[in-house]
């Protein structure tokens, strides 16, 4: 009897011990726990326990997370050779139980975490079709519209500058309103700030589950067993399916009223040749909202931030110079809309 329950114990710790991947022979591995592996080595912020690791191990190493093995590249020359030269066999996304079964339970993932397969292929065309050059000169009067639209808002709460006003929601509604402009064709005026913070809120918490640091039990499965993690994650994703079939619905109504304003998923909508069902045009309009809005304020933010110091000052007068040198008649505000002809500005 004493044998079988050591057997029993033996090897329910051989399955739970287990990786998705065996070890790789050659290359360094990280010390780990049973288990967990490194999970308790990397804490809460990944990327300065690997930098550590990485001066002890190499620049390329293996790591343990859970039942995932984890391969690190830590160099310029092995991201190279790894991303660069061999692009192709990485361009596929892991599936992780979080992101894609609790919050995505509909299986209609956005483009950047989607497995490779031919209805990404599509998905992928399609907006790289409706973002590349031509595309995103079309839409440039949309840009005027909001950037116009925000900063005078700006003005007129900090009353030309005697008042210190919170920037960050300005520029929430500005981020929102550009994705939803180019991707539906609407618009929140700052009478519904309400929602552009329900949106928001929503858009944060979908990092949160799609962060490879935060979610323990995409690698340790028996933290599964555990509701509460999951539970907060159904919740979101019921929240964010409400407003995208809210916007969705919106515009095929529009489409149908003939009021429609030109959108990407309006073109693609309306267009005969556009091999794609209702999953992957959802995939296409929720890939839009999450990669702007998860990226677009915080730079913004973070670029007027800069700006406002002592450095930034210095950046500001070189660059109001040169667009001053490039445009002396005082016709940059409607010349930027159709060209780039200042160099540091771009740059910038």
């Amino acid at each position: 009897i004493w044998f079988g329950v050591l057997f029993i114990i033996w090897l329910l710790y051989k399955i739970l011990n287990s990786t998705d991947v065996p070890k790789i022979n050659g290359l360094p591995e990280a010390s780990g726990w049973p288990v967990f592996g490194s999970l308790f080595q990397l804490g809460e912020n990944h990327s300065l326990a690997l930098l550590k690791m990485a001066k002890r191990l190499g620049p390329v190493f293996q790591i343990r997370m859970g039942n995932k093995r984890i391969v690190v590249a830590n160099s310029y020359d092995s991201i190279k050779e790894l991303w660069i030269k061999n692009q192709s066999s990485l361009i596929s996304r892991p599936m992780f139980y979080t992101f894609h079964n609790v919050v995505s339970s509909r299986h209609i993932f956005t483009i950047g975490t989607s497995p490779w397969d031919d209805s990404c292929k599509r998905r992928r065309k399609a907006a790289a079709a409706a973002l590349n050059k031509p595309a995103v000169q079309s839409y440039m009067p949309i840009m005027d519209t909001e950037s116009c639209s925000v900063i005078n808002e700006i003005l007129q709460e900090c009353e030309d500058g005697r008042v210190d006003i919170n920037i960050i929601p300005h520029f929430q509604r500005f981020a929102l309103n550009i994705t939803l402009m180019f991707t539906y064709g609407t618009r929140f005026p700052p009478s519904l700030g309400k929602v552009v913070e329900e949106i928001m809120e929503i858009q944060t918490a979908m990092q949160r589950f799609r962060s490879i640091s935060n979610n323990w039990q995409d690698y340790v499965p028996l933290l599964r067993l555990l509701p509460a993690k999951s539970k907060e994650a159904e919740n979101y994703r019921i929240r964010r399916d409400r407003y995208l079939e809210i916007l969705l619905d919106g515009l095929k109504k529009d489409i149908a009223n003939g009021t429609d304003k030109s959108c990407i998923l309006g073109n693609i909508l309306k267009d005969p040749s556009a091999k794609l069902n209702e999953a992957e045009i959802r995939s296409i309009g929720m890939s839009l909202v999450s990669a702007t809005l998860d990226t677009l304020p915080a730079n913004i933010v973070f670029g007027i931030s800069y700006l406002s110091s002592a450095h930034g000052q210095q950046i500001q007068e070189r660059a109001y110079q040169e667009i001053q040198d490039v445009y002396p008649d005082g016709d940059a505000w409607e010349k930027c809309l159709i060209e780039e002809r200042v160099p540091y500005v771009t740059a910038l």
